[in-house]
């Protein structure tokens, strides 16, 4: 089975190409998206995971574009699409279909307020819908088998107005809601993502999320928050590999964490996630 495995990592912005390679490596996965990434020694960390006999290859929209990084394995073809303000998107392709891989990047808590970062994910979701027309345009399938992930750092929850409203993503918990595709509101159709990261929050143990923090700007106290997210259309449910999901704590036997919080003075104050969509086609 061909596979796509991903691991998104907010590095703010830090020199932590060791560790993203590493991460890599033990993960085997197939995608590196780092955000925050001027200070990524991109060299140093192609040429060490080149030695461990894992050739990836950088996908640049813009050179200028320091924030976000895509890397990829040379055995998987991906290319570049098309890039906005907040995210970059890619193709990566298969020989019946493309799947739209949307790199994300929202503006910080600290400097916009949740309803703010609201509105521009209401907007970066229709940019990702006519996005999606337009990869798919001419391929014969219809909008119910768009094949669209998006990942990256939201600064949002997934309860957030931006994530989980019909204006915005509308990203679902619910697997049996999602698989109706979309729903009606107010005469207009909405289209469905899912959202696992559901899965993470509220546990009893362990972490609960990929950013901590013991009070934000009004006061309130999450201290677990799932600002990092992947988010994947319908038709994609039932090739979201479960076991291979994970918020990552550790890299090489090092842990990311200090005292039961994230450990931002030696690495990044953010968690990397990793995720695995099986495509149901041959190697």
């Amino acid at each position: 089975m061909i596979k796509i495995k991903c691991l998104f990592w907010n590095i703010n912005k830090k020199d932590l190409a060791e560790e993203v390679m590493e991460c890599a490596v033990e993960n085997n996965v197939d995608i590196i998206i780092t955000a925050e990434s001027e200070m990524l020694n991109v060299d140093h960390m192609l040429s060490e995971l080149h030695k461990r006999e894992n050739r990836f290859e950088r996908k640049e929209v813009l050179p200028v574009k320091e924030d976000i990084k895509l890397f990829a394995k040379e055995t998987l073809e991906v290319t570049v699409y098309k890039e906005d303000k907040h995210v970059s998107l890619f193709k990566v392709h298969e020989k019946k279909r493309n799947y739209l891989l949307a790199a994300v990047h929202f503006s910080s808590a600290m400097y916009k307020s949740e309803e703010s970062r609201g509105r521009r994910a209401d907007d970066l979701a229709r940019f990702i819908e006519n996005q999606e027309k337009d990869c798919n345009k001419g391929r014969g399938i219809s909008e119910e088998e768009y094949q669209t992930i998006v990942v990256g750092d939201f600064n949002l929850h997934p309860f957030s107005s931006g994530i989980i409203g019909c204006h915005g993503f509308q990203a679902v918990y619910d697997v049996r809601a999602a698989k109706k595709g979309s729903r009606i509101v107010e005469n207009e159709e909405r289209r469905f993502y899912y959202n696992p990261m559901w899965d993470i929050m509220g546990k009893h143990s362990g972490i609960m999320g990929t950013y901590y923090c013991e009070s934000d700007q009004d006061d309130r106290s999450f201290y677990w928050y799932t600002f990092d997210q992947v988010l994947i259309r319908p038709i994609l449910i039932d090739r979201f590999v479960w076991d291979e999901f994970a918020v990552i704590t550790e890299i090489s036997g090092k842990t990311l964490l200090q005292n039961g919080k994230i450990n931002k003075k030696t690495y990044s104050d953010h968690l990397p996630i990793k995720f695995e969509i099986r495509t149901g086609g041959e190697s």
